[in-house]
Order: C-alpha cells, then sequence, then structure tokens
C-alpha cells in the first residue's frame, strides 16, 4: 500500500457486416475489420492462482457477511474472488478481527495470505532515513524474534480455522514513510537467515513499484532464494515496460510471481463506475497476466469507492472488469499463447482448464470490432460469451459455434467480453 490514505484479416463479407450491424443494437454505426486473434491451447504459460483483493478490518470496518459472499461467491452478480489478503496487526490482539472474513474466503475455496506493515513496537528502533528522524526500522536482534511472531499469526490463524497459503515478510519495505522501511540488504538477510523458520509460503518483497534493486539481491542468493516461495509485488506507477522480470525467469524456476496489491488507474472518490476508465481494470490484469506473467492479481481494499465493490456492497464497473478474469479463471488454470493485440486497442489473452478455454478480449476502441479467433491444437464446439460496456454488466451474449476450428464475434467499442469455450 502506497500510505495508510491511498495515493494516489481477413476482409469482411459485405453481407456479414450488415447482419453485424444489425444484431449490435441501437447506436452502433461502425465496425471495423480486425486481424486474427489466434489461440495456441497448447502453449503453456503460467499457473494461475487467482484474482482477489484486501480485507483491512482495522483500518476500513469488516466485510459484512453479505459483502463476503458478493467477494468470494460465484454465482450471479458476485465476484469471484480466489484470492484475499490480510492484514498482520503489530498487536496481537487485534489479530481476531481477521478470522471472520478469512473464513468465508476459505469456505469458498479462496487462498489467504497476510502481509505485516509493522513489527510489534518492541522490536522496532526509529533511525535517520533520508532526513526522517523518525523512520522506523526492525532492530538487527529482533530479526528471529519477528520470524517467530510471523509464526505465531500463522498459528493463530490455524487455530481459528485458516491455513494461510502464505505470509509476506513486509508490505511496502520501500515506501514506508507510516510504517517499517527495509533496505535490500536487511530484507536480504531476513530471507537469509530467518524465513526458512517460518511454517508457511514466504512472500517477498512486496516492492511498491517492482523495483528490482529490492528483489534482485534475493534471486541472486541461493539461500534467501531457497527459504522464498512467492515473489510479489505492488505495481503503483510501474510501467508496462517494466512488467518483466528477466531474472525471475532465469532464476525463479519453481516459485511463483505475485501481484499482491495495486488499485488503477486512481483512487480518486466515487470513480469505480466512470466508464471508459474502468476499462483500464481489465486492460491493466491483461498486461500483468501477459507481460507480467504474474499468476495472481490482488487489487487494494476490496470494499471501497474506488474498489471493485462500492460501500453500499454493489459491484462497480472497475468489478465487473475484474469478475471477467476472477469468475471466469479460476485456480489452477493455464494461461496460454493467444495474439495478444490483434488489431490497435484491442487486447486477448486466453487461459485453459476444467476442459475449457477462456478467452479475455478488451476493445478500447470507439467503434465495434468484428473479432475472428482461430483455435489451434485442439477442438471446441461451442462458445458462451458475457459482455461488459458502458450499458452492460457481464451480460450475458448468445451463444457461438465454432467451425473448422474458429469463430467470428462482434466485440462491442469500449468493452471487455469473456468467452468460455467447451472443449
Amino acid at each position: 500500500m502506497m500510505s495508510s490514505v491511498k495515493k494516489p484479416i481477413c476482409v469482411l463479407l459485405v453481407c456479414f457486416t450488415m447482419l453485424s450491424v444489425m444484431l449490435l443494437g441501437p447506436g452502433v454505426t461502425e465496425v471495423s475489420a480486425a486481424s486474427d486473434a489466434t489461440v495456441n491451447i497448447s502453449a503453456e504459460r503460467q499457473v494461475i492462482r487467482g484474482f482477489g483483493g484486501m480485507n483491512h478490518p482495522a483500518w476500513i470496518g469488516d466485510l459484512t457477511a453479505a459483502q463476503r459472499e458478493t467477494a468470494f461467491g460465484n454465482g450471479q452478480n458476485q465476484l469471484g474472488f480466489s484470492v484475499l489478503r490480510i492484514h498482520v496487526d503489530e498487536n496481537r490482539n487485534n489479530w481476531y478481527k481477521e478470522v471472520e472474513t478469512a473464513k468465508s474466503a476459505i469456505k469458498h475455496g479462496a487462498i489467504v495470505f497476510a502481509s505485516p506493515w509493522n513489527p510489534p513496537n518492541d522490536m522496532v528502533e526509529t533511525f535517520n532515513h533520508n532526513g526522517d528522524t523518525s523512520a522506523k526500522r526492525l532492530r538487527y536482534d529482533k530479526y528471529a524474534a519477528y520470524a517467530q511472531h510471523l509464526n505465531d499469526f500463522v498459528n493463530f490463524m490455524k487455530s481459528n480455522g485458516v491455513n494461510l497459503y502464505a505470509i509476506s515478510m513486509q508490505n511496502e519495505p520501500d515506501y514506508a514513510h507510516e510504517w517499517t522501511w527495509w533496505t535490500p540488504q536487511e530484507i536480504l538477510r531476513f530471507m537469509r537467515e530467518n524465513a526458512g523458520s517460518i511454517n508457511a509460503r514466504v512472500i517477498a518483497p512486496e516492492s511498491f513499484q517492482y523495483l528490482k534493486n529490492i528483489s534482485d539481491p534475493i534471486l541472486n542468493d541461493p539461500q534467501a532464494l531457497r527459504n522464498m516461495d512467492i515473489l510479489g509485488t505492488h505495481l503503483y506507477g510501474t510501467q508496462i515496460s517494466q512488467f518483466p522480470y528477466p531474472l525471475f525467469k532465469q532464476k525463479g524456476a519453481g516459485k511463483d510471481l505475485w501481484m499482491t496489491e495495486v488499485y488503477y488507474p486512481n483512487s480518486d472518490n466515487n470513480s469505480a463506475d466512470r466508464w471508459p476508465e474502468a476499462l483500464g481494470v481489465s486492460e491493466h490484469i491483461h498486461h500483468s497476466m501477459v507481460e507480467g506473467d504474474f499468476q495472481a492479481y490482488v487489487w487494494w481494499y476490496i470494499r471501497r469507492s474506488y474498489g471493485p465493490m462500492k460501500e453500499d456492497g454493489m459491484i462497480s464497473k472497475r468489478g465487473y472488469n475484474m469478475a471477467h478474469f476472477s469468475k471466469f479463471v479460476r485456480p489452477g488454470y493455464v494461461r496460454i499463447d493467444a495474439t495478444k493485440n490483434p488489431e490497435p486497442n484491442v487486447y486477448v489473452s486466453a487461459y485453459k482448464g476444467d476442459n475449457k478455454v477462456v478467452i479475455v478480449a478488451i476493445n478500447k476502441n470507439n467503434t465495434g470490432v468484428n473479432q475472428n479467433f482461430v483455435l489451434q491444437n485442439g477442438s471446441a464446439s461451442q462458445v458462451s460469451r458475457w459482455i461488459t460496456s458502458s450499458s452492460s454488466n457481464l451480460q450475458p451474449g448468445t451463444d457461438l459455434k465454432v467451425t473448422d476450428n474458429h469463430f467470428w464475434a462482434h466485440l462491442p467499442a469500449q468493452s471487455v467480453t469473456t468467452f468460455v469455450v467447451k472443449r
């Protein structure tokens, strides 16, 4: 978290085109042709762990029982989130606040992981950080005690019915104006000497901006790397060109790569339903999956006026954009190769699992696009689809038939469509 108040080719036959326009509804006056989007079902990339968000009862209040159902259920008018992030409070007397929502997430099949902002007060000292004499860091003689503190949280949650999937060593150690700073070398020391004693998968280092100088030392140190299970990062202000991580590709075999916190494109009050701004959320997820190869995508507060769920518990436009992934790309699905940008401002990614292929197509153009999807190395018969646009939220469309392993679909202007292909 950035701060406790968040910072911000086909040529188409004329008759086909006319028919498409007739079926689009009022207000659509133009359809542009697009090149093929080829989906290679046998070309596997990363395994997806899930999509989700953060619950932080200490700062903004807990999700209600109804809001938990909306967040983690996968029925109509539900987000289908499969990942929950929770807070490790420095005061263990507050740990109980995390239990009920975490139990609800587990009940729905989600995984739960936790991130600390600060160690307990008796483990912290102040120091001079670029002129800030009240900056905080973990005392050098308390590293083992801090690892035990994290273990204690793991055990507390387990005793209350929540088996944590993983625990982080620190939230945003490189943007800690309001919490605890860690240098890259301090992170390396903890990961090398102490993280191995934690009885859960360990996430590190959760840089606020995917700054590679924070995580490179872990990847370059065999012992620290052994003690890290998941490389986690945030993407605040991170350019898409910085999403790839060649060193992780080189050294991170057997490790997961998660995006553990972001809001996008801003945290403006009551911005969650702005359109087409909200379409940026699905585009951001697309780039995270395709360019970044992330296996999890975790929003900041689940319920917030700029989040996937508004304060009244209703799903927002930003939330529906997330749901185009979270409801259909389920844990254990695998991303597969697809033509990622078959037309300017059209973005396509694809996934497979449960004998299905899921394709998410985003059209940011002001006009609709008739898109041909070609399926390679696999057969299919029928395609279901759901559409979110300025006037619709996950609205089911008519089913499409697959002929000779391809199908045409109309992508409305400024919309996101999820296709589920039955194999």
